[in-house]
């Protein structure tokens, strides 16, 4: 039996990753509010943001990791989190616009030209496939640990 959550200090998992994943939402529905005013395309400012989101999830992460250490699975939850939040987000942000397309003339190769030929590609599917790789990589890891990252 793994006795390791009666030595430490509680943490209040919902008070933790609640908020987490309500900023993060938050903050995807501004990023997607962006894209949709600057006519649906990934421009530098949408880029911007991204990156803005990526490092306020990397400082939230770093001044966080002793408590998410305290929950089991808790860093595995959060990086859960942030990659279903956000590669939610682009996917269905990019479905709303290829079945908008799709009802005009020529609608099946604007959509394809449209998830093929443009940065929505990288923002939907590389970005799913490369992070989805390494968040499995983090849940095997947690499994092995039994849910306890050191």
């Amino acid at each position: 039996m793994d006795t390791r959550s009666s030595s430490l200090a509680r943490v209040n998992t919902r008070a933790l990753l609640l908020p987490y994943a309500l900023a993060l939402i938050v903050s995807v529905s501004v990023l997607q509010a962006v894209i949709a005013v600057t006519g649906g395309e990934i421009t530098l400012l949408s880029g911007v943001l991204v990156a803005a989101i990526a490092l306020a999830l990397g400082v939230w992460f770093w001044l966080n990791r002793r408590a998410l250490r305290r929950i089991r699975f808790g860093g595995a939850i959060a990086h859960s989190v942030a990659f279903v939040t956000i590669t939610t987000s682009m996917n269905l942000h990019v479905v709303l616009r290829t079945v908008s397309l799709a009802g005009g003339d020529d609608g099946f190769a604007a959509a394809a030209h449209l998830l093929l030929a443009t940065p929505w590609f990288g923002a939907t599917l590389i970005m799913s496939v490369a992070w989805g790789l390494g968040l499995l990589i983090h849940l095997i890891g947690a499994i092995l640990g039994r849910g306890w990252e050191d």
